[in-house]
């Protein structure tokens, strides 16, 4: 089979210069892994979103899970939270299937803003304590205070950037093993931008991981520590980013633009 064939099969992209970047999945001790997936693919009707992803997070770290539109980011993110069914396959969080126990350890950030908006701010910090055990209304707090947002205010009467800063803030006040953080700077100012990668890394608990989904690459890579490329439903590179550094004498970003050069 030519590499031209393999790459109508898979997906996959070709040539020289990309196959030396690309890797193997990232393995690691079954007791140190808090996200795995064993052959996971997922298919839509026609549509292939996910194919045959072989991938082993190790607890700790901010992963980027990086890769243009339609990757299948966001479908891996479902995968995991239980919102969707595998088609083959499985995804493993902490050793076990999506299910309540799972969604107990793992903090959530969709791509769009999840809270009530009917809902106060300060009630909505209660509502999250509500599920979460683990959620600390003084972290909470503590962060809103920095924003200069009142408790009292609806959340339907905040300014876009502000409900998506409260709603980080009731993602990342939680003690969490696991985040899960879906496009999190995506349409939003520099500054805002700042705030919300601050937030990310400043109330990161020992031992906890962040997966940090997104294709704005330049933005997030000082944070991150892993990067996982997704590429038409397959991973293309796993690789710790000190490693990419070291071998490929470029940013993640540059090697990012390599690897998705259209």
């Amino acid at each position: 089979m030519t590499e031209e064939d393999r790459e109508q099969l898979t997906g996959a992209p070709s040539g020289a210069t990309v196959q030396r970047i690309l890797t193997a999945a990232h393995y690691a001790q079954s007791d140190d892994v808090i996200l795995q997936c064993r052959g996971l693919g997922k298919v839509y009707s026609q549509t292939v979103a996910l194919s045959n992803v072989e991938l082993a997070l190790r607890a700790g770290g901010v992963v980027g899970l990086l890769g243009p539109n339609g990757s299948g980011k966001s479908t891996l993110i479902k995968l995991a939270m239980g919102m969707l069914q595998p088609t083959t396959g499985e995804i493993l969080i902490d050793g076990k299937k999506p299910s309540p126990a799972t969604k107990a350890m793992t903090a959530y950030l969709p791509d769009t803003p999840h809270l009530p908006r009917w809902m106060t701010v300060d009630k909505a910090f209660r509502y999250m304590a509500d599920f979460f055990p683990d959620f600390r209304k003084d972290r909470a707090e503590e962060l809103l205070s920095r924003l200069g947002i009142r408790g009292k205010l609806s959340l339907k009467s905040l300014s876009k950037g502000n409900l998506e800063k409260v709603c980080l803030i009731a993602t990342m006040a939680r003690d969490a093993r696991l985040y899960i953080l879906d496009e999190p700077i995506a349409g939003v100012d520099p500054a805002a931008r700042d705030f919300i990668l601050e937030t990310i890394i400043g109330n990161k608990p020992e031992g906890s991981t962040i997966v940090v989904c997104t294709h704005l690459i330049a933005d997030v890579e000082p944070v991150l520590s892993h990067a996982v490329f997704l590429n038409r439903g397959q991973v293309v590179l796993d690789r710790e980013v000190k490693d990419v550094y070291e071998e490929e004498h470029k940013s993640l970003d540059e090697l990012f633009r390599e690897v998705f050069r259209w």
